[in-house]
């Protein structure tokens, strides 16, 4: 249907005028795509001397294969100039990317002046207005309409991006309040004429500051671009654009009633349209606004490490959904949805703006190959050099299941009986008094995570976030096998006597374990201690030891021959010595939980490692520690 049958069938009652509404849409973006495919777009950002140009001659958007706003924003953000010219000559485009090109001009210390060379129309308009200057040349033109979308399924899925639209043409008028003062409804109003503005009249409303002041080469921008699509072909195809002050307020002029409107209309300064048009945004005005929406809590600065905020148990280990770039528009939409509910709650531009950058990167192109942000240079592994592996928690035999709040289990209470002899002759079987004690421990947490930016996740391959999780995977290691150490050398019996020497040490230590019936399955040092143990001569050895290892091996786990194992812990303070049977520790450690957790108010994903550990010392004798003091 063209829009003329639209109309008729609206008149007919064949249709509601929520379905004319997003017909005509429809019909509308497929004409622009059209038109738009006719189009090369051009535009290019030069730099000189502490000044860049950026031209922007074309549609908007990579869906009618226009310019791309990855493109732009990425090259905006890396100039270092005091002042950027931008000059537009577009027919607009894709609401989301132009919002992406206006949020960059808007962000960059430059001092940005727009200079509309020929037409910004739609979305170009609107970027027009990040400019801290805005310069229109004679013959150019400004037209602003509401935002368009096509939409398939039934009337309630018609209906929920109908809903989703109006939302977005409130943040679009919002844009226009903002940079000309008046009201967002009733900018809203007139967005919803689709009005077109000559150069004087921009100026007069407000979307520009100053005409040009030399005439340029352009031309009408009809003859520039298709402006079929448009319910009006150009300023000179369209109606006087209606006045925002007499729709409704500016920021600084009282707003007119409905006598007032009524008076205008019959002393003949204002049409009957406009009249209508007014009244309309006034009945808006008036109503009540819509809730605003919770804000979500901030929770960290991105790049900064958050085991903190682990400390109290797992956060998000099943996220939320995360809109991906197929779920447009409705995902779209609903950053719409969310700027307009914070411009209704009078939020700061600051605060509405900073949530619409931080839910863009979902909306980019993924196809992007042209140096966007998934370019295969910016994809590969991530590695870092960092301790790997568990050595204290290895030596202890590994990890048990932890499947409750608590530890706990049995220890003989010491000391023991001594054994007592049969005497025979059907005598008494001699017995003694064992008894048992409960021992318990509350289990600690373990986890290890970072903040990464929302890109990662949306448009980092699946490669690049395991490799993300195998670096994180590593520190969750560190952290646990850390936790496990400190609870051993504080359960750790004092070696009676303590030791002189490092030599002196493994003997005494050796001699202490074997009394009670254990075994030093593992001796640690300090790296003092290994510095003088690694010096060692055999000749210095007792021979106990030398018979026993023959030769010393500098690999970070000295084996002698099942006697003991040693090894480094650069952990323990300078001279301290500790030693253990293995049997007497038992470490338990509930399943690893990989999380993420969506840190919305900052556009980052908390990923990382969780569990719960825990260290029973079943008996703290047979875990010994001492500090070396050599005697004067």
């Amino acid at each position: 249907m063209n829009r003329q049958q639209l109309a008729a069938a609206l008149a007919a009652g064949s249709i509601t005028q929520a379905q004319h509404d997003t017909a005509l849409a429809t019909l509308t973006r497929v004409q622009f795509a059209a038109a738009a495919a006719q189009t090369t777009p051009a535009w290019n950002l030069e730099s000189a001397g502490g000044v860049a140009s950026l031209h922007l001659y074309g549609p908007i958007g990579s869906y009618w294969d226009g310019i791309r706003a990855a493109d732009v924003v990425r090259e905006v953000r890396d100039l270092d100039v005091a002042t950027l010219n931008v000059y537009i000559n577009s027919p607009g485009g894709d609401v989301y990317e132009g919002i992406a090109i206006r949020n960059v001009l808007r962000e960059t210390s430059a001092h940005v002046v727009v200079q509309i060379d020929s037409l910004a129309a739609s979305a170009a308009s609107f970027i027009a207005c990040a400019g801290d200057e805005i310069v229109i040349s004679d013959h150019a033109e400004i037209m602003i309409h509401d935002a368009w979308n096509i939409a398939i399924g039934n009337a309630d899925d018609i209906r929920t991006v109908a809903d989703d639209l109006d939302r977005l043409s409130d943040n679009i008028a919002a844009m226009y309040a903002e940079r000309a003062g008046g009201d967002p409804a009733a900018w809203r109003a007139v967005m919803k004429a689709e009005t077109w503005y000559s150069a004087e009249e921009a100026v007069a409303a407000g979307l520009a500051d100053r005409l040009a002041s030399a005439p340029t080469e352009a031309d009408a921008p009809a003859a520039h671009f298709d402006l079929s699509m448009y319910a009006h072909a150009g300023r000179a195809a369209a109606p006087a654009p209606v006045p925002v002050a007499a729709l409704a307020a500016p920021r600084k002029e009282p707003r007119m009633n409905r006598e007032q409107l009524a008076a205008a209309l019959a002393a003949g300064q204002i049409t009957q349209e406009q009249h209508d048009a007014a009244l309309a945004a006034l009945n808006i005005v008036s109503a009540e606004p819509a809730p605003a929406a919770a804000l979500a809590p901030a929770a960290g600065a991105p790049g900064v490490a958050v085991p903190v905020e682990y400390a109290t148990g797992p956060q998000g280990a099943q996220p939320a959904p995360v809109a991906r770039i197929t779920e447009r528009p409705q995902s779209l939409m609903n950053v719409a949805r969310d700027a307009a509910a914070l411009i209704h709650a009078g939020a700061s531009t600051a605060e509405w703006v900073a949530g619409v950058n931080n839910a863009l990167a979902p909306v980019l192109e993924s196809a992007d190959v042209g140096g966007g942000f998934t370019a295969p240079d910016r994809i590969g592994e991530v590695w870092t050099a960092r301790p790997e592996g568990r050595p204290v928690i290895d030596s202890l035999g590994g990890t048990k299941p932890l499947t409750a709040t608590r530890i706990e289990g049995w220890k003989w209470k010491q000391p023991t009986p001594a054994p007592q002899p049969y005497e025979g002759e059907l005598a008494e079987i001699p017995t003694g008094t064992w008894e048992t004690v409960p021992v318990s421990e509350v289990p600690g947490r373990w986890a290890f995570g970072n903040k990464i930016d929302r890109i990662h996740r949306d448009l980092g391959s699946a490669d690049l976030i395991a490799s993300l999780f195998n670096l994180l995977g590593q520190g969750y290691d560190a952290k646990s096998d850390e936790a496990v150490s400190v609870d051993l050398l504080a359960a750790a019996t004092a070696l009676t006597g303590g030791a002189a020497s490092l030599v002196e040490a493994f003997v005494k230590s050796f001699l202490q374990l074997k009394r009670i019936g254990a075994t030093p399955s593992k001796m640690w040092m300090a790296e003092d201690l290994f510095v003088e143990w690694a010096q060692l001569k055999i000749a210095d050895l007792p021979a106990w030891i030398a018979n026993s290892s023959g030769f010393v091996k500098l690999d970070g786990n000295t084996s002698l021959a099942g006697v003991f194992d040693a090894d480094v812990d650069f952990k323990l303070p300078a001279g301290t010595f500790e030693t253990y049977d293995r049997r007497a520790v038992t470490v338990y450690e509930s399943p690893q939980i990989k999380l993420e957790a969506q840190d919305i108010a900052h556009g980052a994903i908390d990923i990382g490692f969780f569990a719960y550990g825990g260290t029973l010392v079943n008996d703290a004798r047979a875990v010994l520690k001492t500090t070396v003091t050599p005697t004067p």
